[in-house]
């Protein structure tokens, strides 16, 4: 938000974020929102002091805790144990990353077998009906072949 005067505002709930984010010294705050905050707690000291206190309490308890200096070795040695980060994978935006790898594969075996179920059904009807030339029997095969009809019924009634 903005006032007229061209001034960051903030929010009260986000102020009280940032004193229990940041504790009690604005200067600990995000830069961008120091100067805003600070404007804001001088403004109304009693809406921010229960926090305030409760921030400065904590702050003086982490105080106490002695600094730990870390050897550059251990450092070194966490940081060259760290994970490394993935290669790319060609699925990589969209909903690639919810497919899984092999799916390509299953795609490919299931055109072939319905290439190949769809021959098989297909040529005996359009061999029977070059021979005989009825149609309604190979109709009937195709029919029953992609789920339109029952073929045992239709084939019963033209005998």
């Amino acid at each position: 938000m903005k006032d007229p005067m061209n001034k960051s505002v903030l929010s009260d709930e986000r102020i009280f974020d940032l004193i229990g984010a940041y504790g009690a010294d604005p200067s600990a705050f995000p830069e961008a929102e120091q100067a805003a905050a600070a404007r804001r707690i001088a403004a109304a000291p009693g809406l921010f002091a229960a926090a305030l206190e409760e921030a400065r309490r904590l702050d003086s308890l982490l105080d106490m805790v002695p600094e730990v200096d870390v050897p550059a070795s251990l450092r070194d040695s966490l940081l060259a144990s760290a994970p490394k980060q993935k290669k790319a994978s060609r699925f990589e935006g969209g909903f690639g990353r919810f497919l899984p790898s092999w799916l390509p594969a299953g795609a490919v075996a299931s055109l072939v077998m319905g290439v190949l179920i769809g021959v098989n059904v297909s040529l005996p009807a359009s061999v029977a009906s070059a021979e005989t030339n009825t149609t309604d029997e190979a109709d009937a095969v195709m029919y029953a072949a992609l789920g339109f009809g029952d073929y045992e019924l239709m084939s019963e009634t033209t005998e």
